[in-house]
């Protein structure tokens, strides 16, 4: 497998017209393995490592699981589509395929059509250079919002023809060549306390033990709560555990002086690991070598910056030959109760949340008078996007102050032209007719819209690790257990005096009491400045000759110049991280001799 590819696959209809379709997948993507369907025509075409897929197969039907799940669970073909982990699931019956990624989003589905025939895989990349698909400038124009284009912006491709399956959804292909979506997910109906606790620490417990047990070695990430629960757990298995704590260059970050509470209590409990610390010194800052990412991304990664830091980390975990890498990426998405869900506390609880909302103006430094038009605010999610879309071209005015709507606030930077602003607030505008929110309420949506949002991160590093053979894996995404998480309160979710109350709760008597008591969370903006300048070759080689320039989405002259002042790591409309991501983004598609670069 080329050192610069991940796994992929793609998944073909019952029907005659797929044999030329599969050829055609095979010319363009060479050395590719293929999986019949029960009728003799291509099926699942791909590459993938050993035991990355498993297919089971019974009188007339087939299934097949790709990703991290339990493979006994296909052993003769068990019918269903429900697999423990986190995996694709794909079947094959009666001239129907159906094919399911997850409901977190951590695994997603993409579909095209190819001489008419429709076509699903779980890389648009390759779907692109299938059909053709160049870049989408309105649509790269979103990814230059910060903090994040808001759903479904963030979900929909960045190719022309190329469409993405929402989470939860199954898309269904036939013999006739008919391409439908089924939706299958359900925000979870609330627990009580005791059953909310009970139900994540199984939930986790499970996820953890899938991919750690007696006489595997894995690498657990350590630093705060989130990996420190998936460490203790990974421990608990018996696992030869290697635990991995990477330093800030930030003297005030207390990431080491945590980890190493955790792992002697840990040992002092029986349930030793071995830990292991990267110094500041050694680890790369932010910034570092981006332009040695030729990852060939779906969309611009966003956190580009990060890639080597996360890259380095991954190569000393490797120098041990663990089975798997752990980290606790997304148990703040899963576990943190954000300030969107207190109109929702309030309406439940009014006391206890209107406690809560007048410790988080304050913490938050929200005007009151502010914060309580925010609150009772009765805005659809259709009028909030119409909103955002016309605050766009403000240099960020207007983007600050109570976090109590449907999402963050997007702001276009200083940069773009007006030509970009008025592509991006067009998809807003588009959005906000045909799009419906997530879910009933701005918490419950805000909350999905993270999760699905840190899948795509989470997933990108997940195609870095695997370019070198690694498997990384968070088990907060899988579904199992970010449904035990959502189904929590929001009562019992947040409390101001505690850290993340119901993990807490779910892991007392597994993570170390002292970590379990741990109320601060490192912030990284320090590793950010340092690495600006240290970096400022990478920063200033992709504000050159630049493409987005070229493409007339930005102000080529105003782009570099900021990037040769300061760089603004606090302000939103002068970050410069998706700029640079969108900017890399175009440069590794335009290398690419399978697909059509350019719009």
């Amino acid at each position: 497998m080329p050192a610069t590819e991940d796994p992929w696959f793609t998944v073909l209809p019952d029907r005659e017209e797929s044999t030329d379709v599969a050829r055609r997948i095979h010319d363009t993507r060479g050395g590719a393995h293929e999986v019949s369907h029960p009728s003799g025509r291509p099926w699942l075409i791909g590459r993938w490592p050993p035991g990355t897929l498993t297919v089971g197969r019974s009188a007339g039907a087939a299934i097949a699981a790709f990703g991290e799940h339990a493979k006994e669970h296909l052993a003769g073909g068990a019918p269903g589509l429900t697999a423990p982990g986190s995996a694709y699931v794909m079947v094959s019956e009666g001239g129907r395929v159906r094919v399911r990624g997850t409901a977190s989003g951590l695994r997603r589905v993409y579909t095209c059509r190819v001489g008419g025939t429709p076509v699903a895989g779980n890389r648009a990349l390759v779907l692109a250079g299938l059909t053709g698909a160049a870049p989408n400038p309105a649509r790269l124009a979103t990814r230059l919002l910060f903090a994040h284009p808001p759903w479904p912006l963030n979900w929909l491709p960045v190719w022309d023809g190329i469409d993405a399956v929402p989470p939860g959804h199954d898309v269904v292909l036939d013999e006739r060549g008919a391409l439908a979506q089924a939706r299958w997910w359900r925000f979870p109906e609330p627990m009580e306390r005791e059953e909310a606790v009970a139900a994540l620490r199984t939930a986790l417990s499970e996820a953890v033990a899938l991919r750690a047990g007696p006489g595997r070695t894995v690498v657990a990430h350590l630093s705060g709560m989130d990996s420190s629960s998936v460490c203790s757990l990974a421990a608990r298995t018996g696992a030869d555990v290697v635990a991995l704590t990477a330093a800030q260059p930030d003297p005030m970050d207390e990431d080491v002086l945590w980890a190493g509470r955790t792992a002697a209590a840990l040992a002092a409990a029986g349930h030793p690991v071995r830990h292991e610390i990267i110094s500041a010194r050694e680890c790369p800052l932010v910034y570092d070598d981006m332009l040695g990412a030729h990852e060939r991304f779906d969309a611009p990664f966003l956190l580009l910056h990060h890639r080597s830091r996360l890259t380095h980390i991954l190569r000393r975990g490797q120098a041990y030959a663990p089975g798997v890498h752990l980290t606790g990426l997304g148990g703040d998405e899963a576990a943190t109760m954000m300030p969107t869900w207190l109109p929702t506390l309030i309406r439940q609880a009014p006391l206890t949340g209107t406690r809560h909302l007048l410790t988080a103006a304050a913490k938050n430094r929200w005007p009151l008078r502010r914060t309580l038009r925010h609150l009772v605010s009765g805005r659809a999610y259709d009028a909030w996007m119409r909103a955002a879309a016309d605050r766009l071209g403000r240099d960020g005015r207007g983007v600050d102050g109570p976090a109590l709507g449907w999402d963050l606030p997007p702001t276009m930077p200083a940069w773009a032209t007006p030509y970009a602003v008025e592509l991006a607030a067009g998809e807003l505008r588009a959005a906000a007719a045909r799009h419906l929110p997530l879910a009933e309420g701005r918490g419950a949506h805000h909350n999905l819209a993270a999760i699905h949002g840190g899948c795509q991160m989470v997933g990108d590093f997940q195609q870095i690790a695997a370019a070198q053979g690694i498997t990384l894996s968070a088990p907060f995404f899988d579904d199992r257990v970010i449904e035990a998480a959502l189904a929590a309160r929001p009562r019992d979710r947040h409390d101001p005096a505690r850290y993340k109350p119901v993990l807490a709760d779910a892991m007392r008597g597994i993570v170390p009491e002292a970590t379990l008591g741990r109320t601060t969370k490192s912030e990284t903006s320090a590793g950010a400045v340092m690495g600006s300048r240290k970096h400022r070759d990478q920063i200033m080689a992709l504000a050159e000759d630049s493409l987005l320039g070229e493409l007339g989405l930005i102000d080529a002259d105003l782009f570099r110049a900021t990037c040769r002042g300061p760089i603004d790591v606090l302000t939103q409309h002068r970050r410069i991280e998706p700029t640079l991501a969108c900017e890399m983004w175009l440069r590794t598609v335009k290398e690419d001799e399978r697909v059509r670069a350019g719009a």
